[in-house]
């Protein structure tokens, strides 16, 4: 039972990443284009443990209105230093899916970047991972005799 959890959550991780870096590119060229409205930068938890020093998480939070009206809410995390998130607070180009408004990214996550390939592959290996047949293995007769 234990081996099938681990085999479900492998799998699960991997098309969360894999989806992640497929869509938010897709974002970028085929998305609708909103102003959203930067409402909320916090300074999440301690420094990170990295190599580069004053480097911190800050969640940020944010909404924008769809043609009809409706409002959608909507937060990301961003990377920044000691002092600064990088984003300020006020309007910003948020890119979403017409037909799924909750799937919206920033104009800065949105495209190609250098990390979206990467995550890509892991999400693969992941994937492959948790869909690889085990071989089965020899009895003890079989391993005793040999």
């Amino acid at each position: 039972m234990k081996k099938y959890a681990i085999k479900a959550f492998l799998l699960f991780m991997g098309l969360i990443l894999a989806s992640y870096a497929v869509v938010a590119p897709m974002l970028g060229f085929f998305g609708a284009k909103a102003t959203a409205h930067i409402t909320d930068i916090r300074r999440c938890r301690g420094e990170r443990n990295e190599a580069v020093r004053n480097r911190y998480d800050y969640g940020v939070g944010f909404y924008f209105k769809l043609p009809n009206g409706e409002r959608v809410e909507g937060g990301t995390t961003v990377v920044g230093s000691s002092y600064s998130a990088g984003i300020a607070k006020g309007p910003a180009t948020v890119y979403y899916f017409p037909a799924w408004p909750r799937i919206h990214v920033l104009e800065r996550e949105a495209g190609l970047t250098w990390d979206k390939p990467i995550l890509l592959a892991v999400g693969i290996a992941l994937v492959v991972i948790a869909l690889k047949k085990e071989k089965p293995r020899p009895s003890k007769k079989q391993r005793a005799v040999t």
